[in-house]
């Protein structure tokens, strides 16, 4: 594949140089790297350095060198203060027919010429789906890991051991094993190792709806995948409580036996009444149990199972849920709940419910469904935000922005009619909102903008997650969020026959992000690794080491260093002389979690 792109680039330039128009290496034309759905948005991005005049762009066949098709060139201008780039928008929507093509801008004697792309069927999922199963089987914790974790010892109890092997490693650079290793944060818990096995179950039924012989394979390899974390969820469940929230790997060796189980920021030491010691090593609702249950009804759907049968699975699940519905404020870090806790439980009871049938579940995910219709609000700013406290503070996240429509729209399934309605006319709402907010400034790519509020309490839409928040040190790039907001906005697509306008803009706003990710992005990177080109290296505290996994993707682009209404990516460890390059470089699990059921989802 790359001998033919650089013979059509060999030909392009030398056709260029007969007619004495030269390409430009200044003004590029950025696509998806991948390509594009037949019946899909098509768009593309041409950015420069200084104006140009482009009256038309050309689509030609890749091998021939034909034109196919010829569209408008649509100015956009600057984009806040990324750096000093312009930007103009190209829109080929309309261009169904499958194959493999190059796009062509002339202004003046220069040009500039894209990279080859294709138009197919099924593009992601014959192209990536394969490389992110492999990927989350390279993510294991094995050998001199499973080793160490098959005895594994409490941070402050080095004698008292357990069997906690299996599930996922972390991160390129952390080989911990977290349920949400933000147990000190309030309103910014990210869904980590059981994210993974929720959202290959939900992968595993997305393709069964497809009714395609295309997918067996994938389904089995999906499916062993998601047991394997099932079965690590069973070991790492105390008996009547909840689950050890994580299995931490510190220093900068990692070494396997270091390894501990991590205790929470949880106010079990304030509690009035006894909770076992293992109580203050487990997670809440928020900081991954509410998932780790969902992920254990799922399992015991299924006649295959791994190490335990359904049975088993069940059993945890409804063990597990019966004790956080009386005792979850004491896990959380602030002794009450929020948004976090209303739809990572609604997410529970709901698969609790259609694994069961049973009515306390039922009537257990009405309640928290009620609980984030009430969660819509408004201030002097906006209408339509999810309101993440007691009071009007909008939320807003750095991995799973999307989590709270998913949790909502999945729970819609199996809701009464009435309270049915009432959920797809907040979640329209919802959407309504992340679209204007989308929109409300010049953004050609169509990245997903968000309503946020920093540590001084000041807030403002923003492109990028700030920098000053109540977690400090943690922003990064945002590439599970956007995916987060695919699935939501594809999932309310599905609500929305009656309006196609509506249901247009859902699909676009989607497919922009996924474009981002796959490298429609001003530093034309794609970040799903083993795909695309300009796969992101990773410098491990500024040490050369290429550590990326095909299938894997890293954590993305983000707003300045040190002007947060511009934009970086892989600012060097030459430049900075601190550990930032995990911000962008860095493969985390939740970003290909999110992924995959985002392009499972038609």
């Amino acid at each position: 594949m790359r001998s033919k792109i650089a013979l059509t680039l060999l030909a392009t330039i030398l056709i260029g140089a007969c007619t004495q128009i030269q390409i430009d290496p200044e003004i590029k034309v950025h696509i998806n790297h991948l390509g594009y759905y037949p019946e899909g948005h098509k768009k593309a991005i041409i950015s420069a350095q200084q104006e140009y005049s482009f009256n038309k762009f050309f689509i030609r066949e890749a091998n021939t060198y034909e034109v196919i098709y010829e569209g408008e060139v649509k100015k956009a201008g600057k984009v806040d203060e990324w750096k000093n780039w312009i930007f103009w928008e190209l829109d080929f929507t309309s261009l169904k027919k499958e194959g493999t093509y190059l796009i062509e801008c002339i202004t003046g004697k220069k040009k500039a010429i894209s990279f080859p792309f294709s138009i197919q069927e099924d593009i992601l999922e014959r192209n990536t789906l394969s490389d992110i199963i492999y990927y989350f089987k390279c993510k294991r914790t094995v050998g001199e890991f499973e080793k160490a974790d098959k005895n594994v010892p409490f941070n402050d109890l080095p004698d008292v051991r357990i069997d906690a092997h299996g599930g996922w490693m972390d991160a390129t650079g952390d080989y911990s094993k977290a349920l949400s290793h933000l147990s000190s944060s309030t309103y910014f818990n990210p869904q980590q190792l059981p994210l993974v096995a929720y959202n290959l179950f939900n992968t595993y039924e997305e393709l069964e709806r497809k009714e395609s012989t295309m997918y067996i394979q994938y389904k089995e390899r999906i499916l062993d995948e998601a047991l394997y974390g099932a079965d690590y969820l069973v070991r790492i469940h105390p008996k009547g409580s909840s689950f050890y929230q994580n299995i931490n790997a510190p220093g900068k060796e990692k070494a396997a036996a270091d390894r501990y189980i991590d205790k929470t920021n949880n106010k079990l030491d304030s509690a009035s009444f006894n909770f076992p010691w293992q109580a203050h090593y487990c997670a809440s609702f928020r900081s991954g149990a509410g998932v780790s249950i969902a992920v254990l009804a799922q399992a015991a759907r299924y006649k295959l199972s791994g190490e335990f049968g359904s049975d088993v699975y069940l059993r945890t699940a409804e063990e597990a849920f019966e004790h956080l519905s009386k005792f979850n404020p004491y896990y959380t870090n602030d002794g009450k709940e929020n948004i976090l806790d209303d739809y990572c439980a609604l997410i529970a009871a709901t698969e609790l419910y259609r694994s069961t049938q049973k009515g306390v579940y039922k009537k257990a995910a009405d309640k928290r469904a009620k609980q984030l219709i009430n969660r819509i609000g408004e201030d002097d700013q906006y209408s339509g935000y999810w309101i993440a406290d007691d009071g009007d503070r909008p939320f807003f996240h750095a991995a799973d922005a999307g989590i709270g429509l998913v949790s909502f729209l999945k729970y819609a399934e199996i809701a009464d009619s009435n309270l049915r309605q009432e959920i797809i006319k907040v979640a329209r709402k919802s959407m309504a909102f992340e679209m204007s907010i989308t929109n409300e400034v010049t953004n050609p790519f169509g990245y997903a903008r968000q309503y946020v509020q920093n540590i001084e309490g000041e807030r403002y839409s923003s492109f990028f997650f700030p920098h000053q928040t109540e977690t400090r040190w943690w922003w990064q790039g945002e590439d599970a969020r956007l995916a987060s907001l695919v699935s939501a906005a594809k999932l309310m697509a599905r609500w929305e026959d009656d309006d196609k306008n509506f249901q247009d803009n859902l699909k676009e706003y989607a497919t922009n992000q996924i474009n981002w990710i796959l490298g429609l992005n001003p530093f034309d990177v794609c970040m799903l690794a083993g795909s695309g080109r300009n796969n992101p290296e990773y410098l491990f505290f500024g040490s050369w080491e290429y550590t990326a996994t095909p299938g894997g993707i890293c954590n993305g682009i983000t707003g300045g260093l040190e002007n947060e209404r511009d934009i970086d990516f892989q600012v060097p460890f030459e430049k900075t002389g601190k550990d930032h390059d995990w911000r962008w470089g860095e493969q985390w699990i939740p970003h290909t979690a999110w992924y995959i059921y985002a392009i499972a989802i038609d």
